[in-house]
């Protein structure tokens, strides 16, 4: 049995009445419905969740689905597929990679075009996800995104386009493996763990992102101290450099006690640790205090920040991520 928590997006998103516009609003059900060929691969059961545009997902939904998803398999189900709109598909993947074991299949799927449109990708892509989540060759993975025929590791997963069906991307890694003539071949294994630990709750916990580009000032960085947060992430330019005039801003930051990583803007690469030695390089940063993020990008970050805060792992434990 394959249990498919259904949770919104383009790939259940159809026409308002009177509009050639479309909003989620399709059932679990409706789409196992639609694609007869899913009972070729298993049994699929569904759970619904209220249907969320993905860019309305935050971690405490996050949290929802991995206690789904485990509460999934301790009701013997052989795999998970969860449908999800890809603005935040990667992040989720992510959250699940930190908050699940690796162990029996975890796979998110979405669509790039919705149903009502001509050469729509969400049903080749269930089927393809379901088809992963019943391969014993997925086992041990972890959480993988799975669309355009393409398996992606959680730790690399990227949206790369706005509307192309094969935007989802591993820069730096490529795909784990993919589907062809509904066989699922397995081309490399992760060699790392992601998993911390599923919290008790991620509702009322805050980590802030800062994005850095040439010439910005310190506003945004002092706005997110003076919040207080659980952690701040500040994706710098290039390896992970911040600009002289926000170091104060840094500073600020690390005095008041508050976890600081810095990780890097680019699309693929860790961060460095020790190449530059000028104010706001790597080598200058990690003096003040902050910490290199590592092999991940500063939106997935954040994430293991705040599951590993609400853990209480202290962050130098978590950080950087090889």
């Amino acid at each position: 049995m394959i249990r498919l928590l259904a949770f919104g997006g383009t790939i259940a998103s159809t026409r308002r009445p009177g509009s050639t516009e479309v909003a989620p609003g399709l059932t679990g059900d409706q789409l196992v419905a639609s694609l007869p060929e899913l009972a070729e691969v298993d049994t699929i059961e569904v759970r619904d969740f209220a249907p969320l545009p993905s860019f309305e997902v935050t971690p405490a939904h996050m949290r929802d689905i991995a206690r789904a998803a485990a509460r999934a398999f301790e009701e013997g189900a052989a795999g998970v597929v969860v449908t999800h709109g890809t603005d935040t598909i990667e992040e989720t993947a992510y959250a699940l990679a930190l908050m699940l074991p690796r162990g029996r299949p975890v796979v998110l799927t979405g669509a790039m075009r919705n149903p009502t449109l001509p050469g729509t990708d969400g049903p080749a892509n269930l089927l393809a996800a379901a088809r992963v989540a019943a391969s014993p060759r997925a086992a041990g993975l972890g959480p993988v995104v799975v669309m355009n025929d393409e398996v992606h590791a959680a730790r690399f997963a990227t949206k790369t386009h706005t509307q192309r069906v094969s935007t989802i991307a591993s820069p730096g890694a490529g795909p784990l493996g993919d589907v062809s003539e509904g066989r699922v071949d397995v081309w490399w294994r992760p060699a790392w763990e992601d998993h911390l630990g599923l919290p008790a709750s991620l509702d009322t916990l805050e980590v802030e992102l800062v994005r850095l580009a040439a010439g910005v000032g310190e506003t945004l960085l002092r706005a997110a101290v003076a919040r207080r947060p659980a952690g701040i992430v500040v994706e710098g330019t290039g390896g992970g450099h911040v600009m002289a005039g926000l170091l104060p801003a840094l500073d600020a930051a690390v005095a008041a006690g508050i976890p600081v990583i810095v990780a890097s803007r680019c699309a693929g690469g860790a961060n460095l640790e020790r190449t530059y030695r000028i104010p706001g390089a790597e080598t200058d940063l990690i003096d003040r205090g902050a910490v290199p993020a590592g092999h991940l990008a500063g939106h997935k970050a954040r994430l293991r920040l705040l599951v590993g805060h609400a853990l209480r792992r202290p962050a130098r434990e978590l950080f950087p991520v090889r």
